[in-house]
């Protein structure tokens, strides 16, 4: 993968100026843009947004199925509790999701996927699978593993700073 530097100062990114914390960010930004970009169109053609697809795979694989709470989920997507709440409305009126109440606090919802949703999850997983392996590809197969374990480590060192 060839680098082009000129490339950047489109986006006002000038790596001659030396701040590399700049040029760090805003490349990853610019990058996280286009892939959310392409995975956005590419669920949209089943009538989802990543929000919606994430909140599908939440629910389906994290708690070893058990389901999420309403406020979990909002943390894990980044969104705010009247979002999730949007989110969550729209995919139990879809039959995605089933929403139920935490036996241990009533005020509390659990969130669990439902059989239409895992079954949306099947037939969207291939493609999109195959949608973000082939970006991934764009960096260099003896520079994955190293991209992986800084950005892995970046992501552990910022949640410890919370």
């Amino acid at each position: 993968m060839k680098t082009v530097k000129n490339n950047l100062r489109r986006y006002g990114i000038n790596p001659a100026k030396g701040r590399r914390y700049e040029n760090i960010t805003y490349v990853l930004a610019l990058a996280y843009n286009l892939m959310k970009a392409r995975i956005d169109a590419y669920l949209a053609s089943y009538g989802l947004s990543s929000s919606e697809f994430n909140l599908l795979m939440l629910a389906a694989y994290q708690n070893e199925g058990l389901g999420l709470s309403q406020v979990e989920l909002s943390k894990r997507l980044i969104v705010s509790a009247s979002n999730i709440t949007k989110l969550t409305d729209k995919a139990v009126k879809a039959g995605f999701i089933v929403r139920k109440t935490n036996p241990q606090s009533r005020r509390e919802n659990i969130i669990c996927i439902a059989q239409k949703g895992q079954n949306l999850i099947d037939e969207i997983w291939p493609g999109y699978d195959k949608l973000v392996s082939g970006m991934t590809e764009k960096i260099p197969p003896a520079d994955r593993l190293h991209a992986e374990r800084i950005l892995n480590d970046w992501f552990n060192a910022l949640q410890e700073d919370k």
